[in-house]
């Protein structure tokens, strides 16, 4: 009779199911990534566990400025009609009626750069640009206004405080309250002037913003705050006084697109970071992102806005991610809510910008110069990215050998196919022979399966049931962290979960 030794004979067959979901999360190596977090997801957004949700596509073209290049969009609501306010490089101003999907040209002759706009109630359109300051009020165009103490050029415009801000260079000009034409332009009416000299403005101004009962000032390395803007008692000419306060020394930004409102915060990036401003304080919010930051290129600015995906109000900045090891070059959209991170792909975005559709936050963005509303269409989904974790399982040190590997769906319209590759730390292959559990196949007296094609050659898919369990044998798969990767294209669908049967084999090899 044959001596026994430990650890002799069949190792039994182990399962691995994930379905508690969590955020995108690649600051650290993929092997080292919180077990419920993803390393990549494009065009699926993670609500909850065993819920990660594809996207809805984008429209189609919904203008084409053809020869007139867009570098600057903003949304304005004049006369009780919604717009966006876009400008060119060849001097052109245009106003987009999102309700209607009518473009009209209400400007031109400006500088091709550096023009900014700003909404005064609903009653006017307000523009700054080198070549003077400007307003609209739904029909006609931009008409020039000027007088004693209107700036001639602007870099920016706000309203705050019942008041004009227009910025020149580092000068600040305010008009008076209750009106922006030139008559609230002069002294006696209130109005005044700042000269920023604060060293903490380091470099040009990017921005000014309103929020949080604030005016923003903000700079490439730097963030004043004006405030506490009142009138005293019996003053004559009423001239206002009122707070600048530097809040942030070092921390501001150079990306004037990106700098947007999200609930109770102004958010914003530089180089280093995603933002958020409550009040005061500007705590960094892209940390779990800080991988893909590395592998930024900023030769295209980066924008941004707010938009609602699956009914959820989320923030998305545009960035171009340039030679990632793992992922590669890409322009995408980094998007996120409560706290999850997770990106959307549409193509070679230039620029996006926030609209209101039926007072909901909407997201457009600009290919070309053509424009389109992203997240529209739910005919189709774009094409999708599920990339997990490497696990270690429960022995870091053993090799896993991954038998079989499959994933769990929810179809809301099936188009398309999926597939799934399974992952090491030096291999990805592709699952062998994918089938699905819900599908009607069809087989020849061989095994083979038949294609069918409808009288335009496209090939058939045969689907029956919403709840699709795809899975496929592996063989050959061995690692010391093992995961997979799921893509789609087509299909509008929930992924809700990944489930992998596998061994433990050799220690330390």
């Amino acid at each position: 009779m044959g001596q026994k030794f430990e650890g002799q004979g069949e190792q039994p067959r182990q399962t691995k199911i994930f379905r508690k979901f969590k955020g995108v999360v690649n600051n650290a190596a993929r092997n080292s990534i919180p077990e419920d977090a993803f390393y990549y997801l494009e065009n699926m957004q993670p609500i909850g566990d065993a819920n990660l949700q594809s996207v809805n596509n984008l429209s189609a073209s919904l203008v084409n400025y053809g020869g007139h290049s867009i570098y600057w969009s903003q949304y304005a609501n004049v006369g009780g009609t919604d717009y966006l306010i876009s400008f060119s490089t060849d001097g052109f101003v245009y106003a987009y009626n999102i309700a209607a999907q009518t473009s009209a040209q209400i400007g031109s002759g400006f500088s091709g750069s550096g023009s900014r706009a700003a909404q005064y109630q609903n009653t006017a359109l307000l523009v700054v640009d080198s070549t003077g300051y400007y307003a609209w009020t739904g029909s006609g165009s931009l008409a020039t206004i000027t007088g004693t103490g209107v700036p001639t050029s602007g870099t920016d415009i706000a309203v705050a405080f019942g008041r004009v801000w227009i910025l020149q260079g580092r000068l600040l000009t305010f008009g008076g309250a209750g009106g922006y034409t030139a008559t609230y332009f002069t002294t006696a009416n209130g109005a005044g002037s700042l000269a920023l000299v604060d060293p903490t403005i380091r470099n040009t101004i990017t921005r000014l913003a309103v929020q949080n009962g604030y005016l923003y000032i903000v700079s490439p390395t730097g963030i004043n705050a004006i405030s506490d803007v009142y009138v005293p008692s019996g003053a004559s000419p009423p001239t206002p006084l009122f707070t600048n306060l530097n809040i942030q020394a070092i921390i501001g930004s150079d990306q004037p697109g990106s700098i947007f409102p999200l609930n109770q915060a102004l958010v914003f990036a530089n180089r280093y970071g995603f933002w958020q401003l409550y009040g005061t304080n500007a705590t960094k919010y892209s940390t779990d992102i800080d991988g893909t930051f590395k592998y930024l290129n900023f030769t295209q600015s980066i924008s941004g806005g707010q938009f609602v995906s699956n009914n959820i109000l989320c923030s998305a900045f545009l960035i171009q991610r340039q030679a990632d090891p793992v992922l590669g070059s890409a322009t995408v959209l980094a998007c996120n809510h409560d706290n999850k991170w997770w990106f959307a792909n549409f193509g070679a975005l230039t620029f996006v910008v926030t609209g209101i559709v039926n007072n909901v936050p909407t997201l457009f963005g600009f290919i070309g110069n053509q424009l389109y509303q992203l997240f529209a269409s739910s005919a189709s989904g774009p094409e999708s990215i599920i990339m997990m974790p490497l696990w270690a399982m429960e022995d870091e040190l053993a090799d896993k050998q991954v038998l079989r590997a499959g994933f769990e769906v929810q179809i809301a319209s099936y188009s398309g196919s999926f597939g799934m590759t399974i992952d090491t730390n030096n291999q990805s292959a592709a699952a062998v022979s994918l089938i699905t559990m819900g599908n009607v196949g069809w087989a020849n007296s061989s095994g083979s399966i038949v294609q069918w094609q409808n009288n335009s050659s496209t090939l058939v898919a045969w689907f029956s049931g919403e709840y699709l369990l795809y899975n496929a044998a592996t063989p050959g798969i061995y690692g010391k962290y093992v995961g997979a990767t799921i893509t789609a294209s087509g299909s509008i669908y929930q992924f809700s979960a990944m489930n992998m049967d596998y061994k433990l084999r050799a220690r330390w090899n």
